[in-house]
Parts: C-alpha cells; structure tokens; sequence
C-alpha cells in the first residue's frame, strides 16, 4: 500500500518541482545572465585584434569544431554537428571594439569586446557577454550549470596560447 502511495506521489512531485523551476525562471531569474572579463596582455593592440576578428583561422579556439561564414558580418560557430550559434557583427572600431549579437535554439546575446592600449607592447581587454535564455525553465538551471566566467576565461587561456605561437 506505502508503494502505491509513493508511486502515486511522484509525478506529482515533479510537476511540482517543473511548475516551481518555471515560476522561478519567469519571476526571480529573468535577469540575463552576464560575465564580464578584463585581461592585460603583453602584447601590441594590433596582434590581438587581427587574431580576435580572423574567422578564418579559429583553429586556437578549444570548444569550435568549425566555423561557417554565412556571409560579411554573418557566421555559426559549431561546436558539434548539431549544436552552432549564430552571430552578427553590430560593431567594428579597428582595434578598439568588437561587438556581435548571438542566438542559437536556447539563448540569445551580446558579446562585446573592448580592445584599449595601455602602450606599444601591452594591451587591456574588457570582454562582456550577455546572454537570455529562451526558456524559462532552462533560465534557472542555466544559473545552476553554466558558467560563463569559465567560458570566458577558456578563451582567454586559448587566446594567450595563440599569443604566444
């Protein structure tokens, strides 16, 4: 008799808990996520930029599998067969900002770096992402299981390896 009860409580629970995740995600948790990452690095402003901007040569970035120009200003990332973002240039100041919206079938954003010599031989990079996830539900899991400073801070890591080829 327990066994049925307990068996008989369980969608009931994850009801529960799917109608909780949701209110959470429409209510609580509806703020965009963002990072913000500031780097210096030993390098002159122009070596950075030329390599940040180059969708021709991503082969320094771990998590892309390829890239696919779509057309001036236009490109997917995949990260496997099925899983790309899409991205937009919104804007390019040569060597002083690079600026992109980007959407895929779970979030949509912005990716904003900000390129700013400090002298001939080192440069400061701010690089802000933001993201809204599409799913209200996928809003609060997404502040439980994605990390985007560690995302952020993988393509930094990736960035100074290339730096230093």
């Amino acid at each position: 008799m327990k066994i049925k009860k307990i068996i008989l409580f369980i969608p009931i629970i994850v009801v529960l808990v799917i109608v909780s995740l949701y209110i959470l995600g429409a209510t609580v948790m509806n703020k965009p996520l963002i990072s913000e990452k500031e780097i210096v690095l030993d390098y002159n402003v122009r070596k950075i930029w030329n390599i940040v901007v180059n969708n021709e040569d991503y082969s320094w970035r771990s998590g892309i599998k390829t890239l696919e120009v779509i057309e001036d200003g236009r490109w997917k990332e995949f990260y496997d067969e099925n899983n790309f973002t899409v991205f937009t240039l919104r804007d390019k100041i040569e060597y002083t900002l690079y600026s992109f919206d980007m959407e895929n079938r779970n979030f949509w954003g912005t990716w904003t770096g900000k390129f700013v010599e400090i002298n001939e031989s080192q440069t400061r990079l701010i690089f802000t992402e933001t993201i809204s996830m599409k799913n209200k539900i996928m809003n609060v899991l997404a502040r439980l299981f994605w990390n985007l400073e560690a995302m952020q801070e993988q393509y930094f890591n990736d960035l100074a390896k290339k730096l230093n080829e």
